[in-house]
């Protein structure tokens, strides 16, 4: 069995090139205070909005070495099922892919020894990835092998069940945010007695808790059209705050228990709210602003900093930046391509793009090297010779594609700033206007709010 806290290094490994990976994909964030426990048994839980990406960022939310259970279906293809037998995931088999569930108690025992031992164990209650919103409803299993594992050793192991919330802003889209949100520990000893007097009712009812402390991290959208609103109204609120999506979440939450109310007045209240925020952010888009460039401040000091700050930049970084597109450029494209290509579907589409750009990119890293080989030590007239100018290309074509990236990265922002300051600096009737506007929207809010 699986040590707790060691796995085998190429198991490591394969983990750190993976979170690599996501790492490359996705711009990763971290709401809250919320820490997954460093020590005893813990089931991590999660929504599960994402395909195998879902895993790779639970894996991210904690140093300790984590086992995961996958549908059984996924061990049996060729590449994959070696991946996830190198990880020691756990196969779970289900009705609606016409197999035996009886088959489960070997999983559910494995489960119990790894939380015997101390280990952690991450369950994605929903029992499937989707393309939902909302959370779905939760499966029974993740609750029964909590209570099970307890029951096993006399309610003496302290198992915890950490709820966390994976809050993607547009899980299609490269370099995109990604928010992880860990939410208070259960106790499952507190279902002790409950359990002792009716072992389903208690896992009823563990289940519910698991649900409702899930959707205290999660956002629950009614769709996903909802999420820029929900970030303009939290951009208004809290212009400054680096974890914008916490405030999101507050938002939406507060939102849905508006709704739960069922007053008519509420809901068409709700309604023109949204309705006023859909028609600012099409006004803001167009001009190519964010709320927070209305109330920027534009003292010359400020702007002559900025000034000199972008042009030294794009003066030293830009040619790097330049040669690691011009390097970089095809398999990125082709990537994006071949992922088109294969139609996958929303929340499977990042995985796929992670595992083709898994192939694609290392090849074309070496072809780069051996390229290089042939090319450098020609162009040079022999100075340097081929082994040289195989390490220089594998080192510094790296180092070049990721000042791109954060090139990249950084350019919409700047380029964003710019035209701020060229249409509101002298333009003082338009930015008042604007001005007026975001804290007309602001306060209905905040009445409504009270």
């Amino acid at each position: 069995m699986l040590s707790a806290m060691r796995a085998p290094l190429f198991s490591r490994l394969l983990r750190a090139v993976f979170l690599f990976a996501l790492d490359l994909y996705y711009r990763r964030e971290r709401i809250g205070a919320g820490r997954v426990p460093e020590s005893g048994p813990v089931l991590l839980v999660a929504n599960h909005p994402n395909g195998l990406v879902d895993p790779i960022l639970l894996a991210s939310t904690t140093r300790r070495w984590v086992r995961f259970l996958g549908k059984a279906p996924l061990f049996e293809m060729p590449v994959l099922g070696s991946v996830l037998r190198a990880f020691r995931a756990l196969p779970v088999v289900r009705r609606q892919d016409g197999g035996d569930t009886s088959e489960n108690e070997a999983t559910f025992s494995a489960v119990f020894d790894a939380l015997a031992a101390g280990g952690v164990v991450c369950v994605f209650p929903e029992g499937r990835s989707h393309d939902e919103p909302r959370l779905q409803e939760l499966r029974t299993g993740t609750a029964r092998m909590a209570l099970g594992a307890e029951a096993r050793e006399g309610f003496s192991l302290g198992v915890r069940i950490v709820p966390i919330g994976l809050v993607y802003r547009a899980k299609r889209r490269f370099r995109s945010s990604v928010a992880t949100v860990v939410g208070e520990p259960i106790d499952v000893g507190a279902f002790r007695d409950e359990y002792e007097r009716d072992e389903r009712a208690a896992v009823r009812a563990l289940t519910r808790r698991i649900a409702s402390s899930l959707e205290e991290v999660t956002l629950e959208l009614d769709s996903f059209e909802d999420l820029p609103l929900l970030e303009l109204v939290a951009r208004l609120e809290e212009p400054d705050d680096p974890e914008h999506l916490a405030t999101v979440q507050r938002i939406s939450h507060a939102r849905r228990r508006l709704r739960e109310r069922g007053d008519p007045a509420l809901d068409a209240e709700l309604e023109a709210i949204a309705e006023r925020t859909l028609a600012l952010r099409a006004r803001l888009d167009t001009l190519g602003l964010d709320p927070t460039n209305i109330h920027a401040a534009y003292r010359p000091r400020a702007v002559l900093v900025f000034a000199l700050k972008t042009a030294l930049s794009t003066l030293l970084v830009g040619p790097l930046a330049l040669l690691g597109v011009l390097l970089w450029g095809l398999p990125y494209h082709g990537v994006a391509l071949l992922t088109r290509l294969q139609r996958p579907s929303r929340d499977v589409f990042a995985t796929v793009g992670i595992l083709t750009a898994l192939v694609i990119f290392p090849l074309w890293w070496l072809l780069l090297g051996l390229v290089s080989r042939w090319i450098l030590p020609a162009v040079t007239d022999r100075s340097i010779g081929p082994g040289a100018a195989l390490l220089a290309a594998m080192t510094l074509s790296p180092i070049l594609g990721l000042v791109a990236l954060a090139w990249r990265d950084r350019a919409p922002s700047v380029k964003r700033d710019i035209r701020a300051f060229f249409l509101l600096g002298r333009r003082a009737r338009l930015r008042r206007l604007l001005a007026s506007e975001c804290a007309e929207l602001l306060e209905r809010v905040l009445e409504l709010r009270e």
